[in-house]
């Protein structure tokens, strides 16, 4: 089956955010901050206002002037104190970018320095050992804990401890952040590519202080978002520039900006202690420490988002997790596919994976042994619907079973598990208009590249109405013409949007069934150039059974909504901050073959095997892409993807001469195992499966290089220096 896209993607028509224009737009530039951490001064913006070409030149003042209706509380676009290097501290308008850039140049700050907060070693190096300072900067703070766990520890038979740090890693899209905005009368427009129409409209409302209906956002073509492109970031600065010089304006970064400006994930440190007694694991404590950069205080998802993860999908009878996100002069922590989970998996997993060998057992049978299977609770007390992890678990034991017989001396084998949340708690709403020649799908969402909108919510049209998929057609809208939904994120796409297309096509089939007289809904189908209708014998052409008005005014109408029901957390075992109520549960079950020069410490993988809950598929050709590529992004942030800061808070590696992501010769032969039979949220049970393959790629490979070596390592990515320098350290 080829993708409705694809045709048009390859002949080059498709036209993504950054290919738009519109008639007498100007082009703009973003002044970026010199420092990472400073207070201004002075701006002065009158050499940019001089420049050729120049139309607009905006700061913190003229935000003030063109805004005059926001209120005093609102966080401002442009600050009077820098919190990350390259932040924008002003933006301009000019008739050509070349105009623009220069103009941006040409700007001049007096800035105060003020002291750097550059890593997590230098704000928080005793920590958890040592308290933490009264003026610690800390944006949120979670803990939780339940049953003895001081008790279990001094019970056991075994302890292990672990400590785990890892990298930054950027969401790489070939297209970076691109949008155009303009102002017709009271309502400010943008067209941007978006993971989340909605969502900009949410931000940079907020920003602006506009209300929804004078905020109008349409989404473009997207060259990839990976969760870098939920939330706004260009689009405020494009939006004021557009009312600061009355034309329409086109803000593009430049690849490097991407890179220097993108909300992506940050390092993080971890700390693991588990508890084992008679051979079953009885508790596990965690402390996480997690570099947010300049993200706001009390605005940070992420701490208790993702500490879960580190407990692994294991039952416990103690448990106590304490985690601090840690403001830096780094840009804000943003959401990248699957936001920590592949990092706290891989310390999560790998530690498990160490425990299980500490006690002489096979570790799948460890993990076999102690995983959630349905009905159980999890830490947080919520409770366990169909799991397929038991049963991945047996198949990729088999698995490693057959390749041991096969793989050369050397080689090593390494089993990751991880998990996600694949719920539907973000709510969605489509609207079907069935004319006599075709079935228009209308949403808001456009196609981010993972096939979600474009193939899958077209598959469930397919399978609820029976019409091929060439009498299917997408009709994308804007915040004001289209139904609403949260947007393209979360692996939530075919659960909830999927699931509104079914609601509305039952709706139609049910009415089209009362028009034909009969008892039951229509089935749909194509006889020459028209849809027809049929049900307990009795058939009509489509057109027959409209109304006039229905046939004058885009055929019969109906609307489907999902909103998905929100996990529940026990409040018991909640002692600060806030947790995010996980539901839905899907596994991930990977296993890699790698070797490793020992003299280099490169670490080659040579074979790969993914099994996914998938609950049900619905595309197969979908479902195996999205496994393939979590594979291939997981296997970056394994092995070589790595986001360097300096002491002076500079990103020392912002493009992909520097920043390594890996090339298809380094992907090795990956086998799609779909997991059915465990059934989730979605329609019909299927799972969402954009974010889990990736999850437990880094647990996988650097189990893999463990069994190969002898030698684990804590550290992400397990470049070839770290691996030579355990090898020699050992």
């Amino acid at each position: 089956m080829i993708r409705a896209d694809a045709p048009a993607k390859l002949e080059g028509r498709i036209r993504f955010g950054t290919d738009r224009t519109r008639p007498g737009m100007l082009w703009a530039a973003l002044v970026p901050a010199p420092v990472a951490h400073g207070r201004i001064r002075q701006l002065d913006l009158d050499p940019a206002r001089r420049a050729p070409g120049v139309v607009a030149a905006i700061g913190a003042a003229e935000e003030r002037a063109l805004l005059p209706g926001r209120g005093a509380e609102a966080t401002p676009i442009f600050p009077g104190e820098i919190r990350y290097r390259n932040q924008p501290i002003a933006a301009i308008a000019a008739r050509s970018l070349e105009e623009a850039r220069a103009a941006a140049r040409a700007v001049r700050a007096e800035i105060e320095p003020l002291p750097l907060l550059a890593d997590l070693d230098s704000v928080l190096p005793g920590w958890p050992e040592e308290g933490l300072p009264a003026d610690a900067p800390i944006n949120a703070h979670v803990r939780a804990r339940h049953g003895d766990v001081e008790g279990e520890f001094a019970r056991a038979d075994r302890v292990r401890r672990d400590a785990f740090r890892t990298s930054g890693v950027a969401q790489v899209p070939l297209e970076p952040h691109a949008c155009i905005a303009w102002i017709e009368g009271e309502v400010w427009h943008v067209l941007t590519s978006t993971q989340s129409p909605f969502g900009v409209r949410e931000d940079a409302g907020e920003l602006l202080g506009l209300p929804p209906e004078r905020l109008v956002v349409e989404g473009s073509w997207v060259g990839g978002g990976f969760g870098g492109k939920v939330a706004a970031l260009v689009e405020p600065y494009a939006l004021l520039l557009a009312a600061a010089s009355g034309a329409p304006v086109r803000l593009a970064l430049t690849y490097r900006e991407e890179f220097q400006l993108t909300r992506s994930t940050l390092p993080a440190r971890v700390w693991i202690a588990s508890a084992v007694r008679g051979g079953h694991l009885t508790a596990r404590t965690v402390r996480l420490l997690l570099d947010t950069g300049g993200s706001l205080p009390g605005r940070d998802f992420a701490t208790g988002y993702a500490i879960a993860f580190l407990l692994g999908p294991y039952r416990l009878d103690a448990f106590e997790v304490e985690g601090y996100a840690v403001r830096t002069h780094k840009p804000p922590f943003g959401s990248h596919r699957a936001p920590l989970a592949p990092q706290c998996t891989f310390a999560a997993d790998g530690h498990t994976d160490a425990l299980a060998r500490d006690l002489g057992v096979d570790p799948v049978a460890f993990r076999r042994a102690h995983v959630w299977t349905a009905g159980d609770r999890t830490a947080l007390g919520q409770e366990v619907g169909p799991f397929g992890a038991a049963a991945a678990l047996d198949r990729a034991r088999a698995l490693q079973e057959e390749w041991r017989r096969s793989m050369p001396a050397g080689t090593g084998l390494g089993v990751g598990l991880g998990y996600w949340s694949t719920g539907t708690g973000a709510g969605g709403e489509v609207r079907l208009s069935l004319t006599p020649e075709r079935l228009t799908i209308h949403e808001g969402e456009r196609e981010i590249g993972s096939g979600s909108v474009v193939r899958g919510l077209v598959a469930m049209a397919e399978r609820t109405l029976g019409l091929p998929a060439d009498r299917i057609v997408l009709e994308y809208g804007d915040t004001a013409t289209a139904p609403y939904d949260a947007g393209v994120f979360g692996s939530r796409t075919l659960g909830a949007l999927g699931q509104a297309v079914g609601a509305a096509a039952h709706e139609l089939t049910a009415e089209l069934g009362r028009r034909l007289g009969a008892a039951g809904p229509a089935r749909l189908g194509v006889e020459g150039d028209e849809l027809w209708a049929a049900a307990d014998g009795r058939r009509s052409p489509i057109a027959q059974l409209l109304t006039p008005g229905e046939r004058d005014h885009g055929g019969l109408l109906r609307t489907g909504r999902h909103y998905g029901r929100s996990g529940a957390i026990d409040p018991a075992r909640v002692h600060a901050g806030e947790f995010y109520a996980y539901h839905d549960f899907t596994a991930s079950v990977h296993l890699a073959a790698v070797q490793v020069d020992r003299e280099t410490g490169q670490v080659t993988v040579l074979r790969y095997a993914a099994i996914q809950d998938a609950g049900r598929v619905i595309d197969p050709p979908t479902f195996r892409a999205q496994v393939e590529g979590g594979v291939a992004m997981g296997l970056g942030t394994a092995l070589t993807e790595e986001m360097l800061w300096g002491p002076d808070g500079r990103l020392e590696n912002p493009g992909l001469l520097d920043y390594r992501v890996p090339t298809l010769l380094e992907i090795p032969p990956i086998e799609v195992i779909p997991l059915e039979g465990f059934p989730g949220a979605g329609p019909e049970g299927a799972k969402g499966v954009g974010e889990p393959p990736i999850i437990p790629v880094p647990a996988a490979v650097a189990n893999a290089v463990a069994d190969a070596t002898g030698v684990r390592l804590y550290e992400l990515p397990l470049t070839p220096e770290r691996v030579a320098r355990a090898l020699m350290a050992r």
